[in-house]
C-alpha cells in the first residue's frame, strides 16, 4: 500500500523539485516515515477532536436552554407585573373606599384582591425551578415570602372589616350595621356589651399579622442595593419590617384595652363614679392648667349623668390638712405657705399629680368615698365637641358657642366662661363655678340626642382631644389604670430606655390672669455629632404674647385676662444630661435630678404685646453616632407649637400637637 503510494506521489515530488532548485527530492523511505508520523499524528488528536465537539455541543446546547428559559422567564415577568399592577390599582381603590367610608365596597374589594392575589401567586410559581439554583433560589423565596406576608395581610384586613362591621351605622360607615335603631343610649349599651366578642377576633388577627411579621422578617434586606433608579429598595424592605412589628405590638397592647372598656364605662352591672376636673389651660400647669373646678359623676352603661359640681376653691376651704408647699413651688408661688388642692398638679405626669392629689381629696370631709378615677378635661375639649354639635344651651346660663368673639379673638365659650368665674362684681357671687355640671349635662344631652351622622366626627374629635392630652385619666383599679397606659391617656411622661434624646417643655402660670390664652411659643432646638459618649444640644424658645393688657384694677369690675405673665418654666431631659449655660431666666438656672430625668428649672417674667427668649445650652449622654432620636413630650393644655430640628446643619420643622418622636442622621 505503502509502496503504490509512493509511486503516485513520486513523479509530483519531482515535478515540485525541478520547479525549485532548493527543494530536495525525498527517498522513498522518508516518504513512508512521513506518512507514518502523520497517521500517528491523527490518532493522538482524535480524542481531543471529541472533547472539542462534545463542548460545542454542551454550549449550544447551554445556549438554547438559557435563551429559553429568559424568554420563558421573561414572559412570565411580563405576566406578573400586569398582574402587579392590577393588584396596585385594586388597593388604590380599595383605601379610597375605606377612607369614603363605603365598608360594603372595601369588604367586596378584598375579596376580589384575595382571589388576584392567589393567580398572581400562581403566576410566580412557574418560576420555581429558580429555588434549585444557587443565589437565585435566595430571591426566589423571598418573593415567596412576600407573597405568604400579603395573604396574611389581606386575611387580617378582612376579619378587621368583619369586627367593625356591626358598628358600621355608629362609625360612620355606610352599610347595616346592629345599632340602626334605638336611641343613642341604647346603642352605647349595646356596643359595650358586644366588645368583648371582638377580643377573640383580634387573636386571630393579632396571629395574621404575625404571620406577616415572621414571613417579612425571612427577607434578608441586604441582599438588595440601596437604590435601583431612583427607588429605595433596602430602606423600604426594613421600613414595612418595622411598620409590621409595630403593629403586631400595638395590638397586643391595645387588647386590654377592649377589655377594659366596658367596666370603665360601667357596662358590667357596676356603675362608676368619676371625679371630674376642669384644667383653665389659660392659667397654664404642669398637668394643663390651674384646677379651677370640679363635678362628681355617675357612669353606666356609657351613660353620664353629673352628680354635682363645685368651685375648687370650695374644696379647698373643707381641706384642712396643713401640708407644706413643695419648695420648687414656693420658690415662685409666694403667696401660699400650704399646699392647696388646686396647686397639686405640679408635675407634669398626670399620674404623679393625682396619687398626690387623690391621697389629700380622700381627707375631705363629706367627699364621695367610692371615687373610681379622676378625668381632666380643659377648654380646648369643651370647645372641640362644641365645634361638632353646635351651640349649646345651660340653664341659667345663656348659650355657648365655639364661633370667635372678638372681645378676645377666641372661641366664645371662653369668653363667657370668663365673664361667669373671674370677672369681678360688687356683690358676693355664691356657686360662681357651679356652671361646670350643668354645661356638662347640656353637652351630654346634645351628644345623646346627635344624629348619627355626627357620631363619626365626635368620635374623631374625642380621640383626638385624648391624644393631645386634652383629656386625661387617672384610675383607682389597676387594670383600668394599666389599660389606659397602654393606649397612651393617662398623661404619663416615661423616661427613655433606648439612649435617645428627650424633651419636655413644662411651663406653670404663676401669676399672669388667664394670659396664656394670647400665649405662644416656638423653639429651636439646634443638635451637634456625639463626642466622647456625650452631644451639645442647644434649645431656643421664643414665647410671644400677641394682645395688649387688659385694666386688671379689681375697682375697674372689668374682666382681666391679660396681664404681666411670671413663669416657672422647666426642661425635662435625659438622666445624666449636665447645664453647660442658660440665657433668659430671671436668675442663674438649677438643674437636679426627677422622677428619672434631669430638669433645668428657671422663672422668667412677660408683657403683654412683648416678647422673652429661654436659652439653654446642655449636653447628653449619646452614643450613637450615626443616627439622632428624639421623643419631644407635649405639655397637657396648650393646642400646639412648632420646632426646628437643627441637626448638624440640616433642618425641618415639625409641628407638635402630640407625644412626637423625630429621628434623622448626624
Amino acid at each position: 500500500m505503502v509502496k503504490k503510494i509512493i509511486n503516485y506521489i513520486k513523479p509530483k515530488l519531482n515535478s515540485i523539485n525541478s520547479a525549485s532548485e532548493k527543494v530536495e527530492p525525498l527517498s522513498e523511505l522518508e516518504v513512508a516515515e512521513e506518512l507514518k508520523a502523520g497517521e500517528e499524528l491523527n490518532v493522538k488528536s482524535l480524542p481531543m477532536k471529541k472533547i472539542l465537539l462534545c463542548l460545542g455541543v454542551f454550549l449550544l446546547l447551554f445556549l438554547s436552554i438559557s435563551v429559553t428559559l429568559g424568554f420563558y422567564t421573561y414572559q412570565t415577568a411580563i405576566q406578573i407585573k400586569q398582574q402587579a399592577n392590577l393588584l396596585k390599582d385594586k388597593s388604590s381603590e380599595t383605601y379610597t373606599l375605606f377612607k369614603d367610608q363605603n365598608l360594603p365596597a372595601v369588604e367586596e374589594n378584598l375579596n376580589q384582591l384575595e382571589q388576584q392575589l392567589f393567580q398572581t401567586k400562581q403566576t410566580y410559581q412557574k418560576l420555581a425551578f429558580y429555588s434549585y439554583l444557587p443565589v437565585a433560589k435566595n430571591y426566589f423565596n423571598d418573593g415567596l415570602h412576600g407573597f405568604n406576608a400579603a395573604q396574611s395581610g389581606l386575611s387580617a384586613a378582612k376579619k378587621s372589616i368583619q369586627a367593625i362591621t356591626p358598628y358600621a351605622d355608629v362609625l360612620g360607615f355606610s352599610g347595616e350595621g346592629s345599632f340602626t335603631g334605638g336611641t343613642t343610649e341604647d346603642r352605647l349599651k349595646v356596643i359595650l356589651e358586644t366588645l368583648d366578642k371582638i377580643a377573640p377576633i383580634l387573636d386571630e388577627i393579632t396571629n395574621d399579622l404575625k404571620s406577616v411579621e415572621s414571613e417579612l422578617a425571612a427577607i434578608d434586606s441586604l441582599r438588595y442595593p440601596e437604590m435601583i433608579q431612583e427607588f429605595e429598595v433596602r430602606s423600604n424592605i426594613v421600613k414595612v419590617q418595622e411598620l409590621t412589628s409595630g403593629a403586631v405590638v400595638a395590638l397586643t397592647e391595645f387588647r386590654p384595652v377592649i377589655e377594659e372598656l366596658p367596666a370603665v364605662a360601667g357596662a358590667r352591672g357596676e356603675r362608676k363614679k368619676y371625679l371630674i376636673l376642669f384644667q383653665n389651660d389659660n392659667e397654664l400647669r404642669p398637668t394643663g392648667g390651674f384646677l379651677t373646678a370640679y363635678a362628681i359623676v355617675n357612669v353606666e352603661n356609657g351613660k353620664v349623668e353629673a352628680e354635682t359640681s363645685d368651685d375648687i376653691y370650695r374644696l379647698d376651704q373643707k381641706y384642712t390638712n396643713k401640708v407644706a408647699i413643695p419648695p420648687e413651688l414656693g420658690r415662685y408661688l409666694i403667696t401660699e405657705k400650704y399646699w392647696n388642692l388646686r396647686d397639686m398638679n405640679i408635675s407634669p405626669d398626670f399620674k404623679i399629680s393625682m396619687d398626690q392629689f387623690f391621697e389629700q381629696y380622700q381627707t375631705v370631709k363629706g367627699q364621695p368615698d367610692n371615687i373610681d378615677g379622676i378625668i381632666a378635661v380643659d377648654t380646648h375639649f369643651l370647645t372641640n365637641l362644641m365645634k361638632v354639635l353646635g351651640p349649646v344651651e345651660v340653664p341659667g346660663y345663656g348659650t355657648f358657642s365655639a364661633e370667635n368673639d372678638p372681645r378676645c379673638d377666641c372661641p366664645q365659650i371662653i369668653y363667657i366662661l370668663s365673664e361667669i368665674i373671674t370677672r369681678p362684681t360688687p356683690y358676693l357671687r355664691d356657686d360662681r363655678k357651679g356652671i361646670l355640671g350643668p354645661l356638662m349635662r347640656s353637652l351630654l344631652t346634645k351628644a345623646y340626642t346627635a344624629p348619627k351622622q355626627s357620631w363619626p366626627e365626635l368620635f374623631r374629635t374625642g380621640f383626638q382631644s385624648v391624644q393631645n392630652k386634652h383629656a386625661q385619666f387617672y384610675f383607682v383599679d389597676e387594670k383600668a389604670r394599666n389599660a389606659a397606659e397602654l393606649a397612651q391617656v393617662a398623661g404619663r411622661m416615661i423616661p427613655p430606655e433606648d439612649g435617645s434624646d428627650f424633651l419636655a417643655i413644662i411651663n406653670a402660670n404663676l401669676a399672669g390672669a388667664k394670659s396664656n390664652l394670647f400665649i405662644d411659643y416656638q423653639v429651636t432646638q439646634t443638635v451637634l455629632a456625639p463626642e466622647n459618649g456625650f452631644l451639645e444640644k442647644t434649645v431656643e424658645i421664643t414665647y410671644k404674647n400677641t394682645h395688649k393688657a387688659d385694666n386688671c384694677n379689681l375697682e375697674a369690675g372689668l374682666l382681666c385676662l391679660n396681664a404681666t405673665l411670671k413663669d416657672w418654666t422647666r426642661l425635662f431631659i435625659p438622666i445624666g444630661s449636665e447645664l453647660i449655660s442658660s440665657q433668659g431666666f430671671l436668675e442663674e438656672a438649677r438643674t437636679y435630678d426627677e422622677n428619672g430625668f434631669t430638669v433645668i428649672d428657671g422663672f422668667f417674667t412677660l408683657e403683654p404685646e412683648a416678647s422673652a427668649k429661654i436659652k439653654v445650652v446642655y449636653k447628653i449622654p449619646y452614643t450613637d453616632d450615626l443616627n439622632y432620636k428624639i421623643n419631644v413630650w407635649k405639655q397637657g393644655g396648650i393646642e400646639q407649637f412648632e420646632t426646628l430640628m437643627d441637626v448638624t446643619g440640616g433642618q425641618e420643622k415639625i409641628i407638635i400637637q402630640k407625644d412626637t418622636s423625630y429621628e434623622t442622621f448626624f
